[in-house]
């Protein structure tokens, strides 16, 4: 199983969350046994679009935990990651990078499939927890998909938080439409062999330069409302005693009170 599946599967486990509460929008192939497996939903979108399907998903049943997959290194769906941090919308937002460098820590990467345009690699990557923390994003992290208990923990504590998380996970494959199966094993150790971990660095340091060893790491952890409990307060300052507040109400990581269809005041989860 592929080391990214397998620590996703851990994550859950380790959460307390029920594989039958996740939800997976995903542009990334999975293999149908992989999701069998599992034991989540699972939907495949189109390119670049797993964030805003995530969304809906999200706000038609907010008792779910919605984990969109995405790949491209944002850079096909990336306004939908900008405006669901900035609304800081519930999501576990994975990215898997496969993005091939040409040098790290000023080392040569390792020859990578044909497949990959020589001409592919000139411009300047996104420096994903940058981006999200920046647009309102609660919770960043990035990884190597062969540090696997450091990305274990994240899964787990991203999908207990309220709010937008980003994992990101450095994982290159055979090719651009690779499933999530199919990375390049000694791309991936060479990612692993330069890079060092910096928790709790500021966001802003820790782009993927050529001449510097990959920062990966836990970089910010913090709270702020949900766009759900800034619609509810919104509308409950307009409306009064009339509004039902929408979804759930908020409950520690037990599984209690999800998927009850009401809150405490009554309200449905839609």
């Amino acid at each position: 199983m592929s080391p990214i599946i397998n620590a996703f599967a851990q994550g859950i486990k380790k959460s307390g969350v029920k594989p039958a509460e996740v939800c997976v929008p995903s542009d990334i192939p999975f293999e149908p046994n992989v999701v069998k497996q599992l034991g989540v939903d699972y939907f495949h979108t189109i390119r670049g679009r797993a964030i805003v399907f995530g969304t809906g998903l999200k706000l038609a049943n907010p008792a779910l935990k919605v984990v969109p997959v995405v790949g491209d290194l944002m850079t096909l769906g990336g306004n939908h990651f900008v405006h669901a941090s900035r609304r800081n919308m519930e999501l576990l937002v994975i990215c898997v990078n496969s993005f091939i460098y040409k040098k790290i820590g000023g080392k040569s990467v390792p020859s990578t499939s044909p497949v990959f345009s020589l001409y592919s690699t000139f411009e300047e990557p996104f420096n994903i927890p940058h981006l999200g923390n920046s647009c309102g994003a609660i919770y960043t992290a990035r990884w190597t998909a062969l540090h696997t208990d450091e990305l274990v923990n994240s899964i787990a504590e991203a999908l207990n938080k309220r709010g937008l998380s980003v994992i990101e996970i450095l994982a290159p494959g055979p090719d651009y439409y690779t499933g999530i199966n199919n990375i390049d094993s000694n791309l991936v150790k060479f990612y692993h062999k330069n890079s060092e971990i910096k928790n709790n660095e500021d966001p802003r340091n820790v782009g993927i330069m050529p001449d510097e060893n990959i920062v990966v790491g836990k970089f910010t952890d913090k709270e702020r409302p949900t766009f759900i409990d800034v619609y509810n307060a919104q509308l409950s300052k307009v409306i009064g005693d009339k509004f039902t507040p929408y979804g759930p109400v908020p409950t520690s990581r037990t599984g209690a009170g999800l998927g009850t269809g009401k809150n405490e005041s009554g309200g449905k989860d839609g």
